[in-house]
């Protein structure tokens, strides 16, 4: 569930009760693995573990600082509007161009896209002080900025990154985050540490 418009923020749960529902539903992907030896691979919270095991392996973009909008990918509205992602389609100020008319690389210099492409956690209060700003990238500037006013708030479920974090570390600690991760996830991957008890 994005928060960018204000129909999502009504219906948005409580971080807590969101994180318990999530949790026990990842629970139950692994109690089905176990059952079936097929695996039902959750992509967000496979993106959080990847984050802690090995940064440069993750493929979504939201949760990276600054995030994949205008750097990897940027979205096309109907009318031929150039947005940094989809996310922003709707809002006139993060078009930056259009496809009709405007110049793709020109597009992506705009002051539209350049404040997505420079928003970065470290310059973000509180994330510039939290453990887990690597893990989480204080996603998505388009919730930050439709809902807190500003491309320098974080976005809307702070406290429930935080519990993904926590459910990670301890199936890492349990040696099973791979339980929760696409099969061959880490080739091309290479172990700079390991750490063995």
């Amino acid at each position: 569930m994005r928060c960018t418009l204000p129909g999502a923020r009504k219906i948005k749960p409580d971080d807590a009760q969101a994180a318990e529902a999530y949790l026990a539903a990842l629970d139950r992907t692994h109690a089905l693995y176990k059952k079936t030896g097929r695996k039902l691979i959750v992509a967000n919270f496979a993106n959080v573990l990847v984050a802690i095991l090995a940064p440069t392996a993750r493929r979504m973009m939201c949760d990276i600082s600054p995030c994949g909008g205008g750097r990897c990918f940027f979205a096309l509205a109907p009318d031929g509007g150039l947005y940094p992602c989809s996310e922003f389609i709707g809002i006139p100020k993060f078009c930056g161009g259009n496809l009709f008319r405007d110049d793709i690389n020109e597009v992506l210099k705009t002051p539209a896209f350049a404040s997505v492409t420079g928003r970065k956690v470290e310059a973000i209060a509180p994330c510039n002080r939290c453990a887990i700003r690597h893990f989480c990238g204080s996603p998505c500037p388009a919730e930050a900025h439709e809902m807190n006013g500003s491309m320098r708030r974080t976005g809307a479920f702070c406290e429930f990154y935080e519990e993904q974090v926590r459910y990670a570390f301890r199936l890492i600690a349990d040696s099973i985050a791979g339980d929760y991760l696409r099969d061959g996830w880490d080739r091309g991957t290479m172990s700079t540490f390991n750490w063995r008890i």
